[in-house]
């Protein structure tokens, strides 16, 4: 009987013992379960506060950063071309763009075009380089190509240095070509075939400002002479394309500027045009030009002549196959004047918005003296009145409608809707 009672005693102790052993290894798994708990719970309020952190950076991350506010046109340049050179450092964005009917009186088909889409994309990698470069998509996209693309070291104001595809510094469009930036829905006749808009070439130069002058000045691959016509220097533009190099020009522009309001100088370009092509002479080609400026509160005044020299006419026509009135012109010759008053200056001087009528007066003639035994077409001697109205809603934004009244050819009118950010 003892023996039975310490036998349950026995087993009840063991029991009692494996019971408390078990409990307090379920205690210590308990405890261990609520730490491990506590541990994540804390690394959840860490990571919690780090991406609270994180949007708080990311909202503070805008587009804005990349595509800063347009200022003024710098180093020749357009405004919204210009604004890479507004950072101390890293990427900026900008760009323009610019739809255009054209309704004509005549024969010729009426048009509506997308006329040009462009994106500006510069990098500034410090105080001192800086890329800057134009994507330009023309008709609907139908051609797209580099307007310009270069790399600039800034040395110090009176002097830098860029190298690339540069726009030729001459007359007024070429460089600065943003709609907002001039008055009418169409450029001048003469900074097409003369000048001839927009033009770019694969070159090197210097540029900056010295006392009250601005100046830019390039060495650039010269023109294809084969693409020249009767109608113009314009088609004999390599725009940077494996361009042909045997024959280089130089250009060179020089501005006043000190004067607020005033822009006046003028711009000269000097190289053979043959790049030793068979049948050709050297075929130089002078440009020069003559340009002027004047705003004061809503006045905008503008004038411009331009004329242009190319030698071995005759080699050109004949390699060509240019017969007769088909000639290219050995002396050409343009000028325009151009008005335009804000009106709203008078009645609403604080406001954005700006309602300019404008004129514009040019005369062309792109065979002004052609070489013996060939004509001039009458076509290419003649002259245009063009009278519109600009509406600006903001500074980037315009809208512009014309008549151009052409003694030599269809008259019509023109509707341009242009911005640039």
């Amino acid at each position: 009987m003892i023996r039975a009672s310490l036998r349950v005693f026995s087993l009840f102790t063991a029991f009692g013992v494996v019971t408390a052993f078990a409990l307090a290894g379920a205690a210590a798994a308990q405890q261990d379960v609520n730490q491990r708990m506590e541990a994540l719970e804390r690394k959840n309020a860490e990571l919690e506060q780090k991406l609270d952190a994180l949007a708080e950076e990311n909202e503070g991350l805008t587009l804005s950063e990349f595509v800063p506010a347009v200022g003024a046109g710098q180093n020749g340049l357009g405004p919204a071309a210009s604004k890479i050179y507004g950072l101390d450092q890293g990427l900026a964005l900008g760009g323009y763009g610019e739809f255009l009917y054209e309704r004509h009186n005549g024969t010729g088909a009426d048009e509506l075009d997308a006329l040009r889409a462009v994106i500006y994309f510069g990098y500034r990698f410090d105080q001192n380089w800086v890329f800057n470069s134009e994507i330009e998509f023309e008709h609907g996209g139908e051609e797209v190509g580099v307007e310009f693309a270069y790399l600039d070291y800034l040395w110090r104001q009176s002097m830098n240095f860029r190298g690339g595809m540069v726009l030729i510094p001459m007359g007024f469009l070429n460089e600065q070509h943003e709609p907002p930036t001039y008055l009418a829905a169409t450029r001048p006749e003469t900074e097409q075939r003369i000048l001839p808009t927009t033009w770019s070439e694969n070159g090197a130069g210097v540029f900056g400002d010295s006392g009250p002058f601005t100046y830019r000045a390039y060495v650039v691959n010269g023109f294809d002479a084969l693409g020249f016509t009767a109608e113009g220097l314009r088609d004999g533009r390599q725009e940077g394309s494996e361009a042909l190099a045997e024959d280089l020009a130089f250009v060179g522009r020089a501005d006043l500027t000190s004067v607020p309001g005033l822009l006046a100088g003028g711009s000269i370009y000097w190289g053979d045009a043959g790049q030793e092509q068979a049948g050709l002479g050297g075929t130089n080609t002078t440009i020069g030009e003559l340009h002027g400026e004047w705003r004061s509160g809503g006045l905008w005044l503008r004038v411009l002549g331009a004329m242009a020299s190319v030698d071995d006419v005759a080699e050109l026509n004949a390699a060509n196959g240019f017969v007769g009135a088909q000639s290219v012109g050995e002396q050409m010759v343009g000028y325009y004047g151009e008005a335009g008053y804000d009106v709203l200056a008078l009645f609403a001087p604080e406001s954005q918005q700006s309602l300019s009528p404008y004129a514009r007066y040019e005369a062309v003639d792109t065979q002004d003296e052609v070489p013996t035994g060939f004509a001039s077409d009458p076509a290419n001697d003649f002259d245009v009145l063009t009278v519109g109205l600009n509406w600006r809603p903001l500074p980037n934004i315009a809208f512009k409608g014309e008549y151009e009244d052409f003694d030599q050819a269809d008259d019509g009118w023109n509707v341009n809707v242009g911005f640039s950010f």
